[in-house]
This record gives structure tokens, sequence and C-alpha cells, in this order.
């Protein structure tokens, strides 16, 4: 059976290494052949006026098509959101391909205008979202059937360290609460702790996603704790009614490093981390709450990385990528 992999060589950020990490378990796990898609040259430099998302975004079904061959049994193709469709451009893509996989990282409902214009159609065989909580939502929307398959991590670069090599004390990674954030560095400062947070800005990376994202697991690989939020409390206006269960508490679970925070409000939580698996300590109280909840928590450290490491050891791979590739292989 031949699988064909259809990358986008133009996604390149911090956000999009979680992508690639997919897209490499995909090829690994199928032996797919990697298909980029060629560069659209009837709009130009006219043609970043026009992206999905965008007003004039509308107007890309007046772009005349350009010619797209792909021969295949199955074709995968593997979007952070619909945002990042370019396929509509094109024509002929989907005349040879048997089976077509569509898996879109984030389906918001803030996105669902843009998922019914694009995926309403018959040209995917089978629609999947991370998202578990947005099934029934999309398959009101589109009129199609939908499936879930979580998010993951990637098994080579998320490999645990011992105790005495956590270097990294705390560590705080994309979203974050400006209060807390303010007194963990006191707090790490008062006990000569070191705290890594993100100080870069994510629209001018200087390396591509696999290296960047290599770096970051490399980072919270060394950490002893990390903070992670859910979406609903840093951006409730974006998660609206649903509770996404993102890369983050795979990245940090498969790296035995003990989560703090709080999970996010969503069922499937706990089947998918066999228990909270995050210290939901007094963390957004007052400051001095604050600091007596961080004194318990550095307090039992060890205790709480043992049981984050042996969490790890027994369920780790069903936190892979490689398991994801898998359980949608028997889908078709």
């Amino acid at each position: 059976m031949k699988h064909v992999l259809i990358n986008d060589p133009l996604l390149n950020g911090w956000e999009y290494g979680m992508l690639r990490s997919f897209e490499a378990a995909i090829v690994k796990e199928t032996g797919a052949t990697v298909l980029d898609i060629p560069p659209y040259v009837f709009a130009g430099k006219y043609q970043r006026h026009f992206q999905h998302g965008m007003n004039r975004g509308i107007y890309r079904k007046y772009f005349p098509k350009q010619e797209l061959s792909i021969r295949a049994d199955t074709a995968w193709y593997i979007l952070m959101g619909p945002e990042n469709y370019r396929l509509d451009l094109y024509k002929g893509w989907e005349n040879n391909c048997k089976t077509k996989i569509l898996y879109l990282y984030d389906t918001l409902p803030s996105q669902y205008p843009l998922i019914k214009r694009l995926f309403s159609n018959n040209n995917w065989d089978v629609l999947i979202t991370s998202f578990n909580d947005a099934v029934d939502d999309l398959k009101k929307v589109t009129g199609r059937d939908w499936y879930c398959v979580e998010q993951a991590a990637d098994e080579a670069l998320f490999q645990p360290v011992p105790f005495q090599e956590r270097i990294i004390h705390f560590s705080s990674y994309g979203r974050r609460y400006p209060l807390l954030h303010e007194t963990l560095k006191e707090f790490c400062r008062d006990k000569n702790l070191y705290y890594d947070y993100t100080t870069h800005d994510a629209k001018h990376p200087v390396a591509d996603a696999p290296e960047l994202y290599k770096q970051y697991a490399w980072h919270l690989s060394h950490s002893l704790f990390t903070l992670s939020w859910p979406v609903e409390l840093t951006n409730p206006s974006r998660a609206g009614h649903l509770r996404p269960i993102t890369c983050r508490w795979f990245e940090a679970a498969a790296a035995g490093t003990i989560i703090l925070g709080k999970a996010p409000d969503n069922p499937s939580f706990e089947n998918l981390f066999y228990g909270r698996n995050v210290v939901e300590g007094d963390l957004l109280a007052d400051k001095k709450s604050t600091l007596l909840a961080l004194e318990k928590i550095w307090n039992e450290r060890e205790t709480l990385f043992n049981q984050s490491f042996e969490k790890r050891k027994q369920y780790a791979q069903n936190w892979t990528w490689s398991e994801r590739v898998q359980r949608i292989l028997s889908l078709i």
C-alpha cells in the first residue's frame, strides 16, 4: 500500500515542531513518501493578503486552480488549523488517491465557519480533530463524520532524565499568569533556584521548526517542575465552550516532569493520563499563599518526581505519535 504525506514547506515556526513530529511518525510507521506542496504561481506576492481567516480569504475561490497530481492508496495531510489549508488552490490532487486523511490539531468554535466552508464537501474520506469535545459540533457544522485522535508527544525527543540531572528547577513555556510568574521568580531568586521561561517572540524564529522543538524538548525533559494551564483559563474567548487537551500535557507527561497548574476541565483528561497527573496547588491566590504553596511543593519535590517518573514508565507508550498513527490506520 502506497502512502503519501502531503507536506507544506511554508509552515515554520515555534508551533509547528509538534506537527513535524507527527509527520515523521507517519513516515516511520507507514513508509510514506513526502510530497511538498509546490509554490502557487498565480497570485504572486499578493497571495499573503488572501489567507484563510482574513477578510479577503473568501475571494480565494476565484483564484485559478493549479494542477497537482498525487498518486497514493492513502494520502495524509496534517494541519495545525484550517487556516493553514492550501489545497483549495490546487486541482486534480484528489483524483488518484483511494483514501484521503485530514487531521486538524485546532478545531475551536471561532474556526467553525472556515471548517464548514472547506470541509463540507467529499474531498476527504477521514476527517479527524484532536479535540474530543468538538466532534459532535463538527458533524453538525459540516454534515460529515468526524473522529477524535488526541494529540501526543515525540517519544524520541521527550526522554526523561534522572532526578539529579534536572538542572532546571521550574519552567514555564507558552501561556502563563503574570502575577504567578513574578512570584515564582522571587521564590527561585530567594532559594537560588533556576526558573526557565519563554523569553522570545514566537513570530521571528531563527531556526527551523524541528530544531526549535528539539531544544524545547531538552529543556522540558531537564525540568523538575513545569507550569501548564488550560486554554479555557488563559484564553477563554478562544476556547469557547470547549476544553482542549493540547500537546503540552502529553509532552510533560512523556518527559516525566512534574506538572504544576490546573488540568483542563475535560472528563477525558483523567482517562488519557491515568489520573489527574497535575499538582494543583494554591498558585493563583494572594502572594503570601502562593509562596507558601510553592514552599510546600518544593519540599515534596522528590516524592512528586518519583510519582511522575513511575507513571511515565507505565504509560508513556500510550502518549506517542506512533500510537496515534496506528489508531488512524485502524480507522481505514
